[in-house]
């Protein structure tokens, strides 16, 4: 087996980008084959190599030891730029070789941002990133990229701002509060995708989506169109439950009282009814309330203040925007809500 160097040019990293677009990249930049690198790379099963948008290619330690040999970049470099590289998704044992299986990923495969792709790509074209959503912001170039866009490039943000700033809010949030900010946030786009999905032509939603050139019954710019609110409504759900950690026995009136005046006049300024925005609410505070915290939180609460988070959200050691406590997915309109 050749254990060479890779002549031409050198291959630039792009942010959380997947093992199969980058090695697709390095196959076409420097002229080989995909099929060609895999061999060089370890042993694997014989197939036709799969475009990077339909699944991901695992590697070896050995195997990606010798994939950064093969580039000349230290090993550690390379497995830092290259999430699927890391420990934790290696495969196991001492031999060189690799895998394309076919089931589903805990995360998903998005289209890096057009300008990004430009700039990195060396000419392959599309550059496919691991995302915990099925969507990504890139706050360099203000693009919007989603698994299922139509347009190429992704959508250019510079006709919502709020939306900009609502993403930069929730990831100081995020930031600041850890896991349970993650689920939270999560919780928050859950309760308002259920109002866009049940008003979706809310004027405000409406608007957003025409200054943006996008269709505003869209699921998949939904995110977008709505993200301001839902970073407002995650924030109001975090107070709650730190307010519910000062008290952890209960009674939670206030703390209630306080949330659901928050979300109403939130859903008001939306112009939506009652029996719309009150569902998603109800069957959160349900949800929460039937759970007691978790161990030890009580005593975190008082000492510092810091936030909790419900037994019912324990486990989300990665929270992703599908970590949420809720039992519907609004994007998918195949589903009930």
């Amino acid at each position: 087996m050749w254990t060479g160097s890779l002549p031409h040019l050198p291959v630039r990293f792009v942010a959380d980008e997947s093992n199969c677009s980058f090695l697709w990249r390095v196959a076409g930049i420097q002229g080989v084959g995909v099929g060609f690198l895999l061999s060089e790379l370890g042993d694997g099963a014989v197939q036709e190599p799969l475009r990077p948008h339909l699944a991901e290619v695992f590697l070896s330690s050995v195997a990606a030891d010798r994939l950064a040999r093969m580039l000349s970049m230290p090993a550690a470099r390379l497995r830092r730029a290259l999430p699927h590289l890391r420990e934790v998704h290696l495969l196991p044992g001492e031999q060189a070789r690799w895998e394309w299986p076919w089931s589903p990923l805990d995360r998903y495969l998005v289209p890096a941002c057009g300008l990004c792709a430009a700039v990195r790509s060396g000419g392959w074209g599309k550059v496919w990133q691991v995302s915990p959503e099925r969507w990504r912001i890139c706050e360099r170039h203000g693009r919007f990229t989603h698994v299922y866009q139509r347009a190429p490039g992704g959508v250019d943000l510079s006709r919502l701002p709020e939306s900009i700033r609502a993403h930069r809010v929730r990831g100081r949030f995020e930031r600041r509060f850890g896991p349970t900010g993650a689920v939270l946030s999560a919780d928050g786009f859950a309760v308002v995708g259920w109002w866009w999905r049940s008003e979706p032509l809310v004027e405000r939603w409406a608007e957003r989506a025409r200054r943006a050139g996008l269709g505003p019954g869209d699921a998949e710019t939904a995110w977008l169109v709505v993200y301001p609110e839902a970073v407002q409504a995650g924030r109001a759900l975090l107070r709650y439950e730190r307010q519910r950690a000062v008290q952890p026995g209960g009674p939670w009136a206030v703390a209630e009282s306080r949330l659901m005046g928050e979300l109403s006049g939130l859903a008001r300024s939306l112009g939506l009814p009652a029996h719309v925005w009150r569902v998603p609410v109800a069957e959160w505070l349900d949800r929460h309330r039937r759970c007691a915290l978790a161990a030890g939180v009580e005593e975190v609460g008082r000492r510092v203040g810091l936030p909790v988070t419900a037994l019912v959200h324990q486990g989300d050691e990665e929270p992703t925007s599908s970590s949420t406590c809720l039992p519907w997915e609004w994007t998918d309109l195949s589903e009930r809500v």
